[in-house]
């Protein structure tokens, strides 16, 4: 792979923002949820299913995803998966049903695998190699900023509805697509490769040293940080009798913590910190955080500071990962293959994430079960970051 001259840092921030305006769509579910099932008439556990199903395609077909990315480039599929997002909205604001709004999400879950894929395979492509982990820092808090900034909207609920906010979003998502059309610059052509097949590019990448393990770290993670981001409105409702606007209003602050530990990755592996000391650290802090937040005695302000305490140091996770998607793959010209991989587990631990909490939940009747689901796939991805550790494998 060509490497430019520079760092296109504007083209960078742009790729940024289209993987922010891709997640509010994250982030718009918990804050309209209370909404949705009063009208609806949905229990806990049929609610879960509108956050995880977003993340259906991408927790089963994420390197296939990469692959596509691969051979029809990074550049056009970007804003194509803007248009996907933004029509499965717009869908979605006109459902009667929750069978006609699971597909919508469905889908929405289509573009964002495309945005999120084609997004930093485009900063790999058009960042030197001394600022892509900076970059990749950058690239990292696109989910918590675009969460937490989506559920600042809470305090409109009441006014515009939950079809209004997925109507507005359509238009944005339309309006960024026309954006990224007009104004993201054309990265160097990848180098061409004669063994170039997608069944090839997947086996190639789930058969290299890393990049399975990688996604396998994401898995974990990824289901606490659905579960917190999409249940904790519920929570603070249910325990401190707030209003559904002050409830995501608060997450939404909680969230943005998360940001943090995501720009802070870049810096400390500048320093001199491995990468997988850094997921070693952040894995166990995450691990013995979800243990308090959900303990029964727990009192509720310091469940609500240790959510923060999870997202901030949990941030560092994602940057790690993704950064280390050029480092751990096949071959260069694979880094959206390996994307799509790393991608695919976050969207695994999505996908599950919420499912397996919610059913906990309602079959125990206490929160206190979510700790029994999450605690132990913390712990499992600490066991696969000391895995990690044994490849010696470092930036």
């Amino acid at each position: 792979m060509t490497e430019p001259a520079r760092t296109s840092w504007p083209a960078t921030i742009l790729a940024v923002g289209a993987g922010i305006v891709a997640a509010f769509q994250v982030g718009k579910a918990p804050i309209a949820l209370p909404f949705i099932r009063d009208e609806i008439g949905l229990s806990l556990t049929q609610a879960s299913w509108i956050l995880s199903i977003f993340a259906l395609l991408g927790a089963t077909a994420g390197a296939a995803a990469g692959s596509i990315v691969t051979r029809m480039g990074a550049r056009p599929m970007l804003p194509a998966g803007l248009i996907i997002l933004a029509a499965a909205s717009l869908a979605g604001a006109f459902a009667t049903d929750l069978a006609s709004l699971l597909v919508s999400r469905a889908i929405e879950g289509i573009g964002f695998m495309l945005v999120v894929i084609s997004a930093p395979a485009l900063i790999t492509l058009l960042t030197r190699t001394a600022d892509r982990q900076t970059a990749f820092g950058l690239w990292g808090s696109f989910m918590p900023f675009g969460v937490a900034l989506s559920m600042t909207a809470a305090p409109l609920l009441p006014m515009i509805g939950w079809r209004g906010l997925w109507g507005g979003m359509a238009v944005l998502l339309a309006l960024y697509a026309v954006l990224i059309h007009r104004r993201m610059p054309k990265p160097p052509p990848p180098p061409a490769s004669e063994d170039d097949h997608p069944l090839r590019d997947i086996a190639a990448t789930i058969t290299a040293p890393g990049p399975l393990v990688l996604a396998g770290i994401f898995i974990p993670y990824s289901a606490a940080y659905a579960v917190l981001a999409g249940f904790l409105p519920t929570l603070l409702i249910e325990r401190m009798d707030v209003s559904p606007g002050t409830a995501g209003l608060m997450t939404a602050l909680a969230a943005a913590f998360n940001i943090i530990g995501n720009i802070a990755t870049g810096p400390l592996l500048r320093l001199g910190a491995s990468r997988w000391a850094i997921l070693a650290a952040a894995g166990l802090t995450v691990a013995v955080v979800l243990a308090g937040i959900f303990a029964p005695g727990t009192p509720v302000l310091l469940a609500y500071g240790l959510c923060m305490v999870f997202f901030t140091v949990g941030g560092l996770v994602p940057g790690c990962l993704l950064g280390g998607a050029s480092i751990y793959t096949a071959d260069r010209r694979l880094v959206p293959v390996t994307l799509g991989l790393l991608m695919q587990g976050s969207n695994l631990g999505l996908l599950l994430g919420p499912v397996a909490v919610g059913a906990a939940v309602a079959a125990t009747g206490g929160w206190w079960a979510a700790a029994a689901v999450l605690v132990p796939a913390a712990l499992a991805g600490l066991g696969l970051v000391l895995v990690l550790r044994r490849m010696g494998k470092e930036s």
